[in-house]
């Protein structure tokens, strides 16, 4: 049996059809739910829709079948496909790519078909958002989609650096298949160095609305260069992601679908496309977050010029009224401190002097700062956890789970004096955090990198696990998404914070604050020019390191009544 597939190979290798195939490929469809290839079945509907567009413009691009293809897309260089989350979209971009290496390698002569130069790279590339998607999540699943695949024939060679290999044949690398030919599928991401060195003949984007905006553009603008160039309207761009700003990315190219014949748009709601998806069993993620979940699932983007929180008055309702600390005979003070350089130089800073400060030492603490010292204020915000249960959606199945539910107890402000040039006394700010630690059990604490230094190790040195983090764009989102989610849910309480705005009639208590908080083209945190988000970055850093902690204790909590599948309330 070795020496006769030994020979069929070699036989295989040696084929010359001497026409335009080696063999006359299936269409996508054939492709896709054939046994004899993926023997996958698509879902009715949008996916069905996607495959019958992808196999339209293959066949008028690359087949030459002009009757397969409607006008309207055999100038189509790029599709647009704004799917919500839980299409399956890496079971489709791996499906679409393994389709587009079949018909390739059906080619009797590929390169001189694209007028190329004998063995000059042919490159078909999945982009992913970053390193671990590429190479975990969709390599995974376009490795086993060829490895099924009875057409395809895995082997432990190079196929074109073997002078028998065959058409059928393919190597596994870490992030590559290699075929006969110079042909190679790449499981590239957004984090890479260069997009230089590819001649791609198709390019999949992979939720290319969650890179970076400028690794966004750059990954498109080398690859679609490249690609028109070597192969000019033979290349096909796909986008696949769901949107995550109105002028992002997705959006645009969705717009631009209207105007340009080279770009073509679908979009389908996550059951739309998906039919094990309901909108009835999303409900829960769009009470805890409904512009979100409308982003998510329906594709439909907020306008991120309106404020980070569309439900305003949601923040009202976690406000737990006349509270401005956890013990309200709490007094804060201003003070001017004086501190002796080592050059005998006397300077003065802004302090803060707590009197009355009483804590309950039976919670678990967490501490969120944001350090500023000379323009900006230094802000501490002091939460505790309390274990919550509450109902979640698993795996499609309602569980209930314990939770930290933040609870804020304290929100300190150092404000530098610009008029009279005092900065904050960062000293000042650490024996604070000691007065702090001396009552309680502080279990994390998170600041901003900026000037946070010196109190992080201070807080270290207490047994607090503390770090100072780049709080990145990426990671503001992040953090900011978090605090949303549990005011949304009602999952946290803030206090009752005033403050004395004295001559700027602009500076807003930390409650207005949060709610003027902007989102920017879905990437940045920010503020209007007159105002500031010191407070806000100091409760959310506070209220992600407790509600991502395990609860620590529940027997002595009340277990809350909550609606299940034939409960009430």
């Amino acid at each position: 049996m070795d020496l006769l597939e030994e020979f069929i190979s070699i036989a295989e290798s040696k084929i010359d059809a001497g026409g335009v195939w080696k063999e006359e490929p299936v269409d996508f469809m054939t492709f896709f739910t054939s046994p004899n290839f993926l023997g996958e079945k698509p879902y009715p509907g949008k996916q069905t829709e996607l495959i019958k567009i992808v196999d339209s413009i293959v066949q008028y691009k690359i087949i030459g079948n002009e009757n397969a293809c409607p006008k309207n897309l055999r100038r189509v260089t790029e599709l647009c496909t704004l799917f919500g989350k839980g299409s399956g979209k890496d079971f489709l971009a791996s499906s679409i790519l393994a389709y587009m290496c079949y018909v390739v390698l059906c080619l009797n002569d590929p390169h001189g078909y694209f007028g190329f130069g004998k063995d000059t790279p042919i490159d078909l590339i999945n982009m992913a958002i970053n390193a671990y998607q590429a190479n975990n999540v969709f390599f995974s699943e376009f490795k086993a989609k060829l490895s099924n695949c009875k057409w395809f024939k895995r082997v432990n060679y190079n196929p074109s650096q073997t002078r028998n290999a065959t058409h059928r044949d393919f190597q596994l690398t870490k992030n590559q298949v290699r075929f006969y030919k110079n042909i190679t599928a790449h499981s590239a991401h957004s984090e890479a160095d260069s997009y230089e060195g590819f001649n791609p003949l198709v390019v999949i984007f992979d939720e290319i609305d969650g890179f970076d905006p400028i690794a966004a553009e750059s990954a498109y603008t080398t690859l679609r260069s490249s690609a028109v160039t070597r192969f000019g309207e033979k290349v096909l761009l796909i986008f696949i992601s769901f949107p995550r700003s109105s002028d992002g990315f997705m959006m645009n190219k969705f717009k631009e679908a209207e105007t340009n014949p080279q770009v073509y748009a679908i979009k389908g709601k996550s059951w739309e496309v998906n039919p094990t998806i309901t909108r009835e069993s999303l409900q829960m993620e769009y009470d805890r977050d409904p512009e979100r979940a409308k982003m998510l699932y329906e594709c439909e983007p907020p306008l991120y010029s309106q404020g980070l929180f569309q439900f305003p008055e949601k923040i009202d309702e976690v406000i737990m009224l006349g509270k401005k600390a956890q013990n309200n005979s709490l007094i804060v003070q201003e003070t001017i401190s004086t501190r002796t350089l080592s050059n005998g130089e006397e300077r003065h800073f802004i302090g803060l002097e707590l009197h009355n400060l009483v804590l309950d030492p039976s919670y678990t603490y967490y501490i969120g700062g944001d350090g500023g010292v000379k323009s900006d204020s230094y802000v501490i915000c002091l939460m505790h956890a309390e274990p919550t249960l509450i109902e979640i959606v698993e795996n499609g199945e309602k569980i209930q789970k314990w939770v930290n539910k933040p609870v804020e107890d304290l929100l300190l402000e150092w404000q530098p004096s610009k008029k009279d040039r005092l900065p904050v006394d960062l000293l000042n700010v650490a024996d604070v955090l000691e007065q702090i630690c001396q009552q309680v059990h502080v279990k994390k604490a998170m600041f901003d990198k900026f000037n946070s230094a010196e109190v992080v190790q201070r807080l270290m040195s207490y047994g607090v696990e503390a770090e100072d983090k780049n709080f990145s764009n990426p990671f503001q989102v992040q953090i900011y998404q978090n605090l949303k989610g549990l005011i949304y849910t009602g999952n946290i309480a803030l206090l009752d914070h005033e403050i004395d705005n004295g001559m700027d009639e602009n500076r807003l208590n930390a409650n207005e604050e949060l709610k003027a908080i902007k989102l920017l083209n879905g990437n940045k945190i920010d503020h209007d020019r007159n105002k500031s988000k010191d407070f806000s970055d100091a409760r959310a850093a506070a209220a992600w390191i407790c509600s991502m902690d395990d609860p620590e204790q529940t027997e002595h909590f009340a277990i809350p009544l909550i609606f299940g599948a034939g409960g009430r309330r």
